[in-house]
């Protein structure tokens, strides 16, 4: 079912709200994984950033983005020199680079390489989606078969790849046409008191 764009916008806005991070307006991020360039287009227009995108290949939607620098390519062969960029960003994209196998080396591989090209004093943000959800386990898991991690997972394998990760958690989701209100208060309430190894987005930011 195609995704009404205010809902989507809704979704896009809460997520960066509630990643809650200080953005520097000029500085230059990478987008891995970029998708149509939804996530770039908020670099873009809403942080003044300069933004590069690479992905296995290019999304149509992404081509009218202006100021979107892509390039083809995946994680494992970033093809930037070393230390390049300020901010390093990835949003559900890193469950996806070996969905079928999950072969735990293959995310260390990807991680190392999304070191390589952030540069010293700068920042690589990962958002993921917990497996485990109960809005999105029924949905993205069971349904679209995305392969998420579990929260004990993201966070072993981020912590064996940097040191000093900052974790947040929190909600945001897609919801249906007029039922915002009731799920704002879901979310408020899900925060406050569920445990947090069962909300929606596992976010880890690292300093290099």
């Amino acid at each position: 079912m195609t995704k009404d764009l205010s809902q989507f916008r809704q979704y896009k806005n809460d997520v960066f709200e509630k990643l809650d991070f200080d953005f520097k307006e000029g500085k230059k991020i990478l987008d891995v994984g970029c998708g149509d360039g939804s996530d770039a287009e908020i670099f873009i227009n809403e942080f003044g950033l300069s933004t590069f995108g690479i992905d296995i290949s290019r999304h149509e939607k992404s081509r009218g983005i202006k100021g979107l620098h892509f390039k083809k390519a995946g994680i494992y062969d970033i093809p930037f020199e070393e230390g390049y960029f300020d901010y390093v960003f990835l949003h559900d994209v890193l469950h996806h680079i070996d969905e079928e196998k999950q072969d735990h080396l293959n995310h260390v591989k990807g991680l190392a390489e999304i070191r390589r090209v952030c540069k010293k004093g700068g920042y690589i943000i990962i958002i993921e989606s917990n497996r485990y959800n109960p809005l999105s386990y029924p949905h993205m898991v069971k349904l679209e078969g995305h392969n998420s991690f579990r929260q004990a997972y993201f966070k072993k394998l981020i912590r064996e790849s940097f040191p000093n990760p900052v974790f947040k958690h929190f909600e945001a989701h897609v919801y249906p046409k007029g039922l915002l209100p009731i799920f704002k208060a879901y979310e408020y309430i899900a925060e406050k008191i569920f445990p947090k190894s069962i909300l929606a987005y596992n976010v880890a930011i690292i300093k290099k």
